[in-house]
């Protein structure tokens, strides 16, 4: 990074902000930021809770569907579809940042395969069919074998025919798609895509870029709001909704990764976006409740058909409108706790707090494999609980509860402590220092993580994965 970029600047505050407070260090830090480990695995855990309500929609099917759906549901599910994935592809723009950061082009393309790649194809072949096959066992007249099934849904020449130009293939007379693991092909598609991009970002003059749109968006704050808003609304409305995406078009995806990225070259976009939180948390419930009410008028089915026009505007100003009031909310909270976790390091003698941490760290490896594994769990443990003779509330919770304590069980049981599948997983080869217990690692003599804290990687595969909020046949 230039020392051009660095200098401190004396510009009079802009109007509507304030005293430029982080104009000083605009800049990113390399070093590891424990509250960015922490907003991807709570997102990546609200997964858990909006999958698990799929089951009980009333708006089409999923993969296993209660017999008693309830429009509450419909309802939760609309909102989280408005913006989730666009705050899960921000967040990996800020992980892309982080993860590029002073590598080589080629070193970047081998990281994402190994990171993005290895975890599609292992759930591609391993956790999909069971999903599909259990979908179709709830059809009248289906009796296919699984091996058999298994087989035509991994379709090689179908699949490359369909995936990446329709998100779909079909075999047989049956149609696929790739569930929640469309997440990792996109991001890696389009972190390929925009890479030229983010290597001139990097450099002094793609930085002095960047510090004047900072520049732009202290002087006038909610313009953020229709920088992000307009590109998505125009994607949506020109070219329709995605059933299989998350609720939007694949393409409007690369507008938040790329203002994820620029977030996290700048620091001062966090200054406006905490500044701007109450009038866009303003904007995003205004917009989200006409779309409930549109909704309810036109019809779910219609929507997604792409037959509303002007939906995709309001849905891209809904939906940028939330991630800007989360983000805002999220930093003037961070920013609270970074105060007073200072205060508490300053009379500590300057040691950090060890739990927060570990805590950090491991929220940071087990994000990319819980988002992997959380669907197919979800699926199962659905099978049997609407079943149930209960209150659909109960089962909600339940399937919630028991889905999340399954998906992290199977996480601490065969992927992380197993060489061969954190590397299935997209994690990184275990840090001996960091005492994680894997088979055929030297144990880690005690007190050893004290004297030698782990050299956290700020590239950390998980970083790119905060992952997916997808609907199937909504």
């Amino acid at each position: 990074m230039s020392a051009a970029h660095t200098q401190s600047q004396t510009a009079p505050a802009p109007p509507g902000i304030g005293a430029r407070s982080l104009a000083a260090a605009p800049s990113p830090s390399t070093e590891r930021r424990p509250e960015l480990d922490f907003m991807r695995a709570f997102v990546v855990a609200g997964l858990v809770v909006f999958h698990s309500a799929m089951v009980f929609i009333t708006a089409g099917s999923w993969f296993v569907s209660d017999p008693r759906p309830s429009r509450g549901f419909d309802v939760l599910v609309l909102w989280g579809l408005t913006w989730g994935m666009p705050l899960l592809f921000v967040v990996s723009g800020m992980g892309v940042r982080h993860a590029l950061g002073s590598r080589s082009a080629g070193a970047f393309i081998r990281r994402r395969v190994s990171r993005l790649l290895v975890p599609f194809v292992v759930g591609m072949v391993a956790l999909l069919p069971p999903m599909f096959y259990l979908e179709r066992l709830g059809k009248a007249g289906f009796h296919e074998s699984y091996g058999h099934f298994w087989l035509r849904f991994l379709d090689v020449p179908a699949l490359a025919r369909g995936l990446l130009s329709r998100g779909v293939w079909w075999s047989g007379r049956d149609e696929f798609d790739p569930a929640h693991l469309w997440f990792l092909y996109v991001l890696l598609l389009l972190s390929m895509a925009l890479l030229p991009l983010f290597l001139y970002l990097r450099r002094s003059t793609g930085m002095r870029l960047i510090d004047r749109i900072a520049d732009a968006a202290e002087r006038h704050p909610f313009a953020m709001l229709l920088a992000g808003a307009v590109p998505m609304g125009l994607v949506e409305a020109v070219l329709g909704p995605d059933k299989v995406t998350g609720g939007w078009e694949r393409l409007a995806y690369l507008f938040p990764l790329l203002f994820g990225y620029m977030i996290a070259s700048n620091r001062r976009f966090e200054n406006v976006l905490r500044h701007e939180r109450r009038r866009a948390l303003v904007c995003a419930i205004l917009s989200t409740a006409l779309l409930v009410w549109w909704t309810g008028v036109i019809g779910f089915d219609d929507i997604v058909a792409g037959d509303v026009p002007g939906w995709g505007a309001l849905q891209g100003l809904a939906g940028w409108a939330w991630v800007m009031a989360i983000l805002g909310f999220a930093g003037s909270w961070t920013a609270r706790s970074l105060r007073q976790s200072a205060i508490e390091v300053t009379q500590k003698a300057g040691r950090p707090n060890p739990r927060l941490s570990r805590a950090a760290r491991y929220a940071n490896e087990a994000v990319l494999p819980f988002y992997v594994l959380h669907e197919p769990v979800i699926v199962g443990a659905a099978w049997v609980i609407v079943r149930w003779q209960a209150p659909i509330l109960a089962k909600y919770l339940a399937l919630v509860i028991g889905s999340f304590a399954g998906t992290l069980a199977l996480y601490e049981v065969l992927v992380r402590r197993l060489r061969v599948t954190r590397f299935l997983f997209g994690m990184k080869k275990p840090d001996r220092r960091a005492g994680v217990d894997v088979a055929g690692s030297t144990p880690v003599p005690p007190g050893g993580s004290r004297t030698r804290p782990p050299q956290t990687d700020p590239a950390s595969p998980a970083a790119t994965t905060a992952i997916e909020g997808q609907v199937r046949r909504p």
